[in-house]
This record gives C-alpha cells, structure tokens and sequence, in this order.
C-alpha cells in the first residue's frame, strides 16, 4: 500500500507550535515529538488536540510534547522535512499501523455476516486498489499519447506502446494472483497457495482453452467448460476463504512431518479444481451480470442517476459504506473496461475538494487553513476523507456545499453519458477518461472537463458565500468509519509482567499520556530488578537505540509496547542494554532489555515500566492483575 503522507500534519502542527521561527530543537521518543519552544505561550493547544493524526498535548520537563502515538517517527521525518536545518534529536524509527477505532459490535447476526463479507472482500480489495489506480492512468496516458489530434504520438503496434501496455495491463491480466495473495494475508491464510492458484486460473493454456470455451467434461447432460478468469476478481476472493478453510481442517489431521508439503498440495489440488469447474463458472457469471447491470442502469438513468448519484455519494463515505461499492467498480473495469458508475463518483471527490479549498482560502485561521489546503491536494488526488472528517463534516454547510456541487456534476456527467476507463477519479484520474480502444473518441473527457468544472466552480461559490465563516462554532472531531466486516473474529492472549517489581494500574503511572490510556489500556510495574523480559510470544517490531523502549507484535497479532521509566529518552541510552534486534522472534520469559534501575534513579527520573497494549487487532487480551 501507499506510504501515508504526513505533511499536511507536519504543517498544521509547525503552525500550532508557533511556527519555525518558536522552535529551538525537536527530538521525539516512542509516542511523542519533544519541543523546545521559545515560548510556549505561542502553541494552540486547542487546535492541535483537534487535528487528527494527534492524540494530545502535554507541557513537561521543559518540553512542548505533541502525543502522536505509533506514527512518531513518520510524523518527526515529516516535520523535520518542513523546518530543515534544526537540531536534530531522537531515537530510531518505529513502525507500526495506525490504530483503527473499534466500533460497537452490537449488531444482529444478519448484519454482522453481511458486514463480515463485505470486509472481506474489500480487505481483499484494498491493497491491490493502488496498483489498479496506476495501470488505470498508465493506459490512459498512452490513449492520449495516441490520440490523432495530439498527432499521434505513438504508433499502437510500436514497440514502446506494446511494452508500457504490457506494464498497464499486467495488474489487471494477473487480477486473480494479486487478490488471492492479498485475500490470505486478510484471512491470516498461506498467501503463496493462494496465489499459486491464482496463477493456475491465469495459466495461458487454461486462458486459451477459457477463450475457446474447451468442454473439461460432461455430466448428465451438463457440460464443464474452461473459463478465462484473467481480470477476474470474485472468484478467486472465494478461492482464497476455501484454501484457508481446508489449510486450517488439514493442519489439524496431517501429522506435522507431512504438514510442509501435503497441506500446500492438498490445497492447491483441491481447490484449484473446485473453483475451475464450480464456483469459478458460477460467481464470475453473477459477477458479470451484476456490473453489466449496474453499467446498464447508471447509463440508461442518464441525468436522473447522475444527479442522485452524485448528489449522496459522499454521504455513503461518512458511514463507511463507500467501501462495498469498489469492489462492484474494479469489477466492472475489469470486466468490460469501464465503469460509467466511477465517473460519476470521481466528480463527487473533486466537489469535497472545492468546498474545502474554499474553507482554507478564507478563513484567517492558521490552523484550519493549513488543514483545508492539504485536504483539498487531497481530495483531488481521489481521497477525500480528510476533508470530509477535517473540516467538511465539523461546518456541515461546507460537507452540504460539495453536496451541491457534486449533485451537479453528476448530473452533467449523466447528461453526457460520461464513463471511466481507469480506477483513478478526480482532478488526478484525468487520464482515466480517454477510451484505450477507441483513443478519438473524447465524449468522456469532455464530460470530465465540464462535470469538474461545473462541481469545482459550484462548491467553492457555495461554500464561500454560505458554508462557512470564520465566526462558525466547529462540531466536535467526526471519527473516521471503519471498514465494514473489519471486526476480526477474537482471539485471546495473556500479557505477564515483564520485569519483577509491584504490578500497580496504569492510571496510578505519574505521566497522563499513560496514565489517561491515550495510548490504549495497560499496566506498569515498580521494578525491584533491572530485567525486562518478553510478557508474551511474539515478534520484535520496534526498537529503540536508547533502548528505553521496545514494541512488540504478538503470535496473534497485538501490539504492544514496554516503556521503561518516564522520560527516560533524556539518558540517551545510558545504563541500557539491548538483548534483541528488531525483527527477532522472541518467547514469552526471553530477556529483551537490561538496565540500570538504580542509575535511572540517580539521575532523577521515575523507573517505572510501563507496558501497554497500543493496538489490540481484535485480539482479547489478558493483562495482570494489579496489587
């Protein structure tokens, strides 16, 4: 996946610490950037505990402390990047996901099994949606670079174009491998089986005989055929669910000394075969039928879909629900090579972008202003939730304004009978609107040119005029949704104390980034010994060269991190001794650090070792219970 950007955040927090010209130094431990400001008077604290990528602000030990948590190290870079030639401080990085905020799970059985689908396919989705995106706006490009009115710049039987469409292509040809691997790695399965199976559905003598429709075999009348499953996607998901479900049944009946090779065989074997000549004919049949359909529906609607579509798209993505829509979207490119339904939707980002980039034009608030413009880069880069979550949806009138704008975008769009050729959408999708197979036909471009001008003129007036001022109360910090289905089934670990000492509760812990849990639930410990060890099975994810603290990732996938002492990064690694590398798979009891306990007290700080769960990723976790 993408590397996230931090330097919109990086910005927003430089403005809110009083700018470059406030800051002295900038060194970061495991959870927090450490500023040295001239004056502190200068920060906003306010504005800074309300930007999102922050979890507080604290003033300690001399220091300005912006709590970012797993991130600290992206988000240091980032600011760093920005001021230049400041002092620089700190420790090595860290890298951890960022913490997804865990819904109630108070739902029916109905709907949970349906959310748990749609997460699945859209976990399976999703980290192959950036490399669709790219082939998507490569062929794009190369139909613009043959259009006849640009003189044909390349030739379609050049050797160039038949190179780089091989590159544009290839994404969507081996469809079937990419999501197989990325369907197990979402299921916790083998993502090599699974990708090996896709392979076989995109082997080019199945793919020639699928073309020819060759009969496999014939069975009471009924004839088995091959189908070409390049491009395909639906088929291979549910390939992917039976591979993990015969992994799991032959893990618990092989002996282990036949596990290495027979549980792969039997797999692949097996369900290669299940999904050639049952489940792969009938799921891409539906698969097929239901984009053909929406296609058909979207485009016959003509202005009418347009307008509705375009109109209450974005409010989908407020609740989440945007996310069941892309697989149905990258089914249908892949499938017939366009999707009259993306085009509508690209229109819809480009709005949200406006209606923001009128906000951060206006408004005389630094902060928000900094905010609003990387918000608005990216919403017409085709991400429009941190200006839905940032500001849109806290001034309801500007979330509305884009609503407006977008409603007639679309609208034009269904006019036009625009559609897509690519994944990409708004300002940066451009390309997505040039037809591959027919590059002289710019119908499509030119209901993107308009519908986006139309959605970005309109929003930004809107917005301007009546959706915001500067006098507008903002609504509290709209969390951004989780996808659907993401709610992993549970499973359970128990944490032990890592060093012998008092086990006492975190909220006793004298520093309120632990002791409030912002940094998620734990527990600390009074150490009476200078021994760290590991409190469960697991992996060593991050390691600080300071060797104050250690994040650990469990055997089920928790993330964990032991901190020891407070602001003990000041020792610079004094009195620390490492046993363990990053990447180190450790046992529960394995000594992973050695310290100095009574030189942390000498030189004035509290040793207490705090260990906390920052990421729990659906896993139940037992902790020690507290004297």
């Amino acid at each position: 996946m993408a590397k996230k950007d931090y330097s919109g955040l990086a910005k927003t927090i430089i403005a809110n610490v009083g700018g470059k010209e406030n800051i002295n130094s900038l060194i970061h431990c495991i959870t927090r950037l450490r500023f040295y400001l001239k004056d502190e008077s200068k920060a906003n604290d306010e504005v800074l505990k309300e930007t999102d990528g922050v979890i507080d602000v604290m003033h300690a030990s001399g220091q300005y402390q912006v709590v970012i948590g797993n991130a600290v190290t992206q988000v240091y870079d980032a600011v760093m990047a920005e001021l230049g030639g400041l002092p620089e401080g700190g420790e090595a990085a860290e890298t951890a996901e960022t913490a997804e905020t865990k819904e109630d799970d108070g739902k029916n059985p109905v709907s949970k099994a349906f959310g748990n689908l749609i997460g699945f396919i859209t976990g399976s989705m999703s980290p192959v949606v950036g490399v669709i995106a790219a082939s998507g706006i490569i062929k794009g490009i190369l139909a613009l670079l043959t259009l006849p009115q640009l003189g044909a710049l390349l030739n379609v039987k050049s050797t160039a174009y038949i190179t780089v469409s091989a590159m544009a292509d290839s994404a969507f040809y081996f469809l079937p491998i990419l999501v197989g691997f990325a369907a197990a790695k979402k299921l916790n399965g083998d993502p090599i089986v699974a990708a090996v199976i896709g392979g076989v559905l995109t082997y080019p003598q199945l793919v020639t005989w699928g073309g020819q429709y060759k009969t496999m075999f014939s069975l009471g009348g009924f004839n088995f055929q091959f189908l070409n499953y390049t491009y395909s996607i639906f088929p291979m998901i549910l390939a992917a669910w039976l591979a993990k479900k015969l992994e799991d049944w032959l893990r618990d009946h092989l002996p282990d000394y036949l596990q290495m090779i027979f549980t792969p065989m039997i797999t692949i074997l097996l369900v290669s075969a299940v999904t050639l000549m049952i489940t792969g004919p009938v799921i891409q049949g539906v698969a097929n039928g239901i984009a053909d359909l929406i296609n058909w529906v979207v485009s016959a609607s003509g202005w009418i879909g347009g307008l509705l579509i375009g109109a209450f798209y974005q409010v989908l993505v407020i609740f989440g629900l945007h996310w069941g829509v892309v697989p149905l979207v990258a089914q249908q490119i892949a499938q017939s090579g366009q999707s009259s339904l993306n085009a509508i939707i690209s229109v819809t980002m480009v709005s949200q972008g406006a209606a923001v980039l009128a906000v951060a034009l206006k408004t005389k608030k630094k902060g928000t202003k900094t905010l609003g413009i990387s918000a608005a880069v990216s919403a017409f880069c085709g991400v429009t939730e941190p200006a839905i979550y940032g500001i849109n949806l806290r001034f309801k009138k500007v979330f509305i304004s884009g609503l407006i704008g977008s409603a007639a975008g679309g609208l034009i769009t269904g006019l036009m009978h625009g559609t897509m050729y690519g994944f990409t959408g708004s300002l940066i999708g451009f390309s997505s609107f040039f037809n591959p197979k027919n590059p002289s036909d710019l119908t499509s471009f030119y209901a993107f040119l308009l519908s986006s001008a139309a959605a970005l003129v309109i929003s930004f007036i809107v917005a301007w005029v009546w959706g915001y001022n500067d006098e507008m109360v903002a609504g509290k910090k709209v969390e951004k949704k989780q996808r659907p289905g993401s709610e992993a089934k549970q499973k359970s670990e128990t944490l032990t104390a890592p060093v012998a000492g008092k086990v006492i509760a975190l909220s006793s812990v004298n520093d309120p980034v632990f002791s409030t849990g912002a940094m998620g639930e734990g527990f600390a410990v009074v150490p009476t010994e200078g021994v760290v060890k590991a409190p469960v099975d697991g992996e060593v994810a991050a390691l600080f060269e300071t060797g104050h603290a250690i994040g650990l990732k469990t055997t089920a996938g928790a993330e964990v991190l032991i901190h020891i002492g407070i602001d003990t990064v000041m020792l610079k690694g004094k009195g620390f001794n490492v046993k363990v590398a990053q990447g180190d798979l450790v046992k529960a009891g394995q000594t992973l650090i050695e310290f100095d306990l009574d030189g942390i007290k000498e030189a004035g700080y509290d040793p207490t070792v705090m260990t906390v769960v920052t990421d729990k990723h659906d896993v139940d976790i037992k902790l020690p219970s507290v004297e």
